[in-house]
């Protein structure tokens, strides 16, 4: 992507003509850019890591606010530096393709998943499972269950200015579907 067509960093757009790096460089200084700021988001994930009120957690929070606030800074920099350079070979950031509540509804499947094979017939291979045991993991699986699929219930919900977009999407997919098994005639 130029930033003749997204000006997402700057702006102004450059001159093509100040490029000084052949296709394939220019690929690899994106890709190399994207990297270090996948990076950096694991460096911001750490930190919110240390914050997370998770039962198991992964890192010790042995980072003073002041030092949060500098790497921060730092992060920022950094970040500010990177888009300076793509600029200059008229480069830039791609927009996200992928929805953050998919992502979370994805996420949130492979924990039902996860929960799932906790029931009997799962935990039958680590072992025999007493009636009473068994009679612990379904309640186990139905309270957890319970919980994570009111969560999933609230993600899928539309909010306000998507219902329409969604409504749309599906009938594009509908058109094109039709289009792509009839080449344009309706499925009767």
């Amino acid at each position: 992507m130029t930033l003749a067509s997204s000006n997402r960093v700057g702006e102004r757009a450059l001159d093509e003509n100040h490029i000084t790096l052949n296709a394939n460089q220019r690929q690899r200084l994106l890709i190399t850019c994207k990297h270090v700021d996948k990076l950096l988001e694991d460096i911001e994930e750490t930190m919110n890591a240390t914050a997370s009120k998770s039962v198991f957690p992964s890192y010790a929070a042995d980072i003073t606010p002041q030092q949060r606030k500098t790497i921060e800074e730092y992060i920022a920099r950094i970040r500010g530096q990177l888009l300076q350079i793509l600029a200059t070979q008229s480069l830039g950031p791609e927009e996200p393709h992928i929805s953050a509540s998919h992502a979370i509804h994805v996420g949130l499947t492979f924990v039902e998943i996860a929960i799932a094979e906790l029931a009997p017939r799962y935990m039958r291979g680590y072992g025999p499972v007493s009636q009473e045991g068994a009679a612990d993991l379904n309640g186990i699986v139905t309270e957890l269950q319970s919980a994570v699929k009111e969560l999933h219930r609230y993600v899928l919900q539309p909010s306000p200015g998507d219902q329409q977009q969604k409504v749309e999407e599906m009938a594009n997919r509908e058109i094109a579907g039709d289009t792509a098994r009839g080449f344009g005639h309706k499925k009767q």
